[in-house]
């Protein structure tokens, strides 16, 4: 009927019946071996009147013999007269019945007949012995289960156990009450040692007893006692080989051993040993030691459950271990934070975007925000917490939290507040990816007080603008004088007065544009450089710049090719300024190109830093404008480009061709792309990329 389950001793039973209904068999029966007990248990035998105590006690020591020697699927034995000679059958057709590769049972048909049974009948049979060979199956995995259950009961019960008190010592007793069974008359927990700081994953020199049972001597005899390895290169080889190391007879391992660690197998009357090796994350912990006094094969199920449970242990010691190592970094990390001038806060990645892992007392102190309630809060509520401005506050949401905190972009900026005791402060952040095995682990935001640099910056940037107006004015005087000798006197000068008045005239000039660029400098620096800002349209604004420089490009013979996208978006800029940038970069490729020469001044709209073909560039302003002015002279080296930047630098190349400038105009054009909060930058000049290449990106509205 369907939906009836029938159990496997029925179903053997009925299988057993349709054989003797079709068979001359005398006798036949079913029966379950037992590999890890070394005996057969009887399932099923028909008919009853022959099956005797005796005679039944004979049938299967016989079938024992026969279920040791096969480990095919099926497999048919027909005995011979003298092979039966100790039964009352005079034939019989064995077959041993296996299951992945190890016996389970078997079937037999005995007859008091000679040659009853035939190859004929071994080919009849085949469909019923499978089936029972699938009934006993089934019942060595209902029982497997059952002892599986059992065993994961006490495996559970015995990690609960420990886990409450993970000393080695308490785990052996542990082990010792729930889990080993009655032969084992003995066990250790040995640690390798000593664990260095330069050397945590060996190689160690000895194992040393930390946790013992014996059920001669009871529990913690010999703590303390170290075995020294030097003495063990084969074992120590054999462990890692083979896990977990059984040794069936002791005797025959013993002479190995040194004098002192025999005496110890000898008190204990060890006869068979089982060493498993405690791992973790391929780290060595130590190993535990199962004996027993009488000579024991361990079996496979019994090796299993050892080893789940040094598994377990090792996972145990091992968390000890990295919570104890976590503890210490968590403390060194911490001192080292606080030690840091900077304020300091780690985000890990979030579904709100952020989280606050940690922070240091120095921006607990610079906003006010308490360690014990920043823990834990997400990015955008940090900023809520946090001590400054509206203004500043809005500006720094739409920067931050505009970017993941996996991503690998850095960004820059600074920002101007007041602390709550009333001190201004300028401060400098950076934000960045914080890697951990060359995956992003989460995001560091650092805040520098920069309140005395930028009062130096601008008491140093007053006092030049100071010097040099007070200077132009005498400078105007001489330019003047200088013009007016030489319009005033005409030819009537002597040659040489004249020359000395034309080198005091050109000296003159070159200092009033020095003064100008210093002033201007000094002014971008201290941030009081006006900005007449409006929206425009860059392309525009470089083809003006361009218009501007052309009598002096076309003095040189030299050719501006201009490659400018007309659908860019509108940029927020003090048109002015940005041509004064522009003719900068132009003038100085028109000065370092050669005669006849190609500059190239292109624009292209950036969505992400890494559309960039510069790399390693910070607090690049995105989505922006890229402006390119690129030329065929000498170019810059990787040194050159960290310093060009710098106020009156000028590369060896250039002094020693005599090229005329001050130094001045890249400086003067970088406060002013700062400014507008862009970046300016060169590339170097290589093989595939010759030349000089100046970069500078502004943000689009």
């Amino acid at each position: 009927m369907l939906g009836t389950q029938i159990s496997p001793t029925k179903l053997v039973q009925n299988v057993i019946e349709n054989i003797a209904a079709a068979t001359s068999a005398d006798l036949i029966c079913a029966c379950m071996y037992r590999e890890d007990l070394n005996r057969v248990e009887p399932i099923v035998h028909h008919p009853d009147e022959l099956s005797t105590s005796e005679n039944l006690e004979k049938v299967y020591r016989l079938l024992g013999r026969y279920m040791k020697r096969s480990v095919s699927t099926v497999d048919p034995h027909l005995l011979t007269p003298d092979e039966l000679s100790k039964i009352p059958f005079q034939s019989a057709l064995v077959f041993v019945l296996s299951m992945h590769d190890q016996v389970i049972g078997a079937l037999a048909l005995f007859s008091q007949q000679p040659g009853a049974f035939t190859t004929d009948d071994i080919e009849s049979l085949m469909i019923p012995v499978i089936t029972v060979r699938m009934a006993i199956e089934n019942l060595h995995l209902y029982e497997a289960l059952a002892q599986n259950m059992v065993i994961s009961q006490s495996i559970l019960l015995t990690a609960q156990t420990i886990a409450e008190n993970p000393s080695p010592q308490h785990i052996i007793n542990v082990l010792c009450d729930y889990l080993f069974d009655a032969h084992v008359t003995s066990c250790a927990i040995m640690l390798y040692g000593p664990v260095r700081e330069d050397r945590p994953d060996g190689p160690y020199d000895y194992l040393e007893m930390k946790g013992s049972w014996s059920k001669l001597r009871g529990s913690g005899i010999a703590l303390g006692t170290k075995i020294y390895l030097k003495f063990y290169p084969d074992l120590l080889r054999e462990l890692d080989e083979r896990n977990p190391l059984v040794i069936n007879d002791v005797r025959r391992f013993t002479a190995s051993l040194d004098p002192f660690a025999r005496a110890i197998l000898r008190a204990e009357r060890i006869r068979s040993l089982t060493i498993l090796p405690l791992h973790a994350a391929e780290r060595k912990l130590g190993v535990i030691l199962v004996g027993t006094n009488k000579p024991h094969k361990f079996s496979h199920q019994e090796l299993q459950n050892y080893q789940a449970v040094s598994e377990f242990l090792a996972i145990s010691a091992m968390s000890q271990i990295l919570q104890q190592q976590h503890a210490s970094v968590q403390q060194g990390r911490a001192a080292l934070l606080d030690a840091v001038t900077d304020g300091v806060v780690m985000v890990l990645p979030d579904i709100e975007g952020g989280r606050v892992l940690t922070l240091n007392q120095r921006f607990t102190k610079i906003f006010g925000v308490p360690e014990a309630k920043a823990q834990g809060l997400s990015l955008q509520q940090l900023l809520h917490q946090m001590q400054i401005p509206e203004a500043v506050r809005r500006e720094l949401s739409n920067r931050w939290l505009t970017v993941p905190v996996r991503d690998l972009l850095t960004q820059r900026g600074e920002f101007h507040m007041i602390h709550n005791e009333g001190i201004p402060m300028d401060i400098e952040w950076y934000t960045g990816p914080v890697y951990q095995d060359n995956q992003v682990l989460g995001r560091i935001y650092t805040f520098h007080d920069v309140s005395a640099e930028r009062t130096a910056v601008r008491v140093r940037s007053a006092f030049l603008s100071r010097v040099s107006h007070e200077l132009r004015t005498p400078l105007t005087s001489i330019h003047g004088f200088a013009e007016f000798i030489l319009e005033a006197t005409g030819n009537q000068l002597p040659p040489l007065a004249r020359e000395y008045t034309e080198i005091i005239l050109s000296s003159a000039k070159h200092l009033r544009l020095v003064f100008a660029d210093m002033i201007e400098m000094s002014r971008a620096e201290a941030g009081e450089l006006k900005l007449n800002m409006r929206e425009a349209h860059l392309p525009d604004v470089v083809i003006d710049a361009v218009a501007r420089l052309e009598l002096q490009y076309k003095a040189r013979q030299q050719t501006v090719i201009m490659e400018l996208d007309d659908d860019l978006p509108p940029v927020y800029i003090d048109s002015d300024r940005i041509v004064q940038v522009l003719s900068n970069l132009i003038n100085n490729s028109i000065k370092y190109s050669p005669e006849g020469g190609t500059i190239r001044v292109s624009t292209q709209l950036i969505k992400s830093p890494y559309e960039l073909s510069s790399k390693n560039l910070i607090d690049v302003p995105v989505p922006g404008i890229l402006v390119t002015v690129s030329d065929e002279g000498e170019g810059l080296s990787k040194e050159d480009i960290e310093q060009v930047f710098m106020p009156f630098f000028r590369t060896e190349w250039a002094k020693a061709n005599k090229i005329d400038g001050t130094g001045l105009g890249l400086a003067v054009s970088r406060g002013i792309i700062e400014l507008h909060r862009g970046k300016i930058w060169a590339d170097a000049s290589t093989k595939e990329n010759r030349g000089g290449h100046f970069l500078f990106m502004i943000p689009v509205v």
